[in-house]
């Protein structure tokens, strides 16, 4: 069995392409519950990158199939953030591209678990609808009650058998409290 975390880029500012403080202290305090990691990838996307550096120290590979949903689905991105996941599974279920696309990250992220040991966990870092359409693609039953779209830094754990996905869980992020 190996363990597949997949997370999306910390905050940066509206049109950025780097996090912003904001982001840096989100990133430090998900890292401080996130366990270690043999393997961290990420999309090529400065955001992505400065996160996985956050959360794990280090990046072992720049994935560029990570990057984004494409022009087919640009339309998922419009809105931050991109999509539920009961969302995501309409639009695989109705669009040739959707349904693609999520085939096409779980051959991407099957390939990356493939450098992971057995028992071994692997970190992917990239954008709103890439993980849901993904996620959502390898559990087609259990993603539609995860609820609404990733926010920054959260992201889904999937698990592997070496054959099939078979369990997987959202990972949120909780709010900071409000102040008085």
């Amino acid at each position: 069995m190996r363990t597949l975390e997949h997370r999306r880029h910390s905050r940066r500012d509206p049109g950025g392409i780097h996090l912003n403080a904001e982001g840096v202290a989100l990133a430090r305090k998900v890292a401080a519950t996130t366990p270690k990691f043999d393997r961290v990838a990420t999309s090529p996307r400065p955001r992505a990158v400065e996160t996985a550096e956050l959360l794990a120290g280090r990046v072992d590979a720049v994935v560029p199939g990570l990057a984004e949903v494409g022009d087919e689905l640009a339309h998922l991105a419009e809105t931050d953030p991109p999509g539920s996941f009961a969302r995501c599974g309409a639009l695989i279920r109705q669009s040739t591209a959707a349904a693609e696309f999520g085939r096409a990250q779980l051959e991407l992220w099957r390939a990356e678990l493939e450098r992971v040991p057995d028992g071994g966990r692997l970190l992917l870092v990239s954008h709103g609808g890439v993980i849901e359409l993904g996620a959502v693609t390898a559990l087609p039953e259990s993603s539609l009650a995860w609820g609404g779209a990733l926010g920054y830094l959260e992201g889904v754990r999937l698990d592997w058998d070496g054959r099939r996905w078979t369990s997987g869980a959202v990972l949120r992020v909780p709010a900071p409290p409000r102040g008085p």
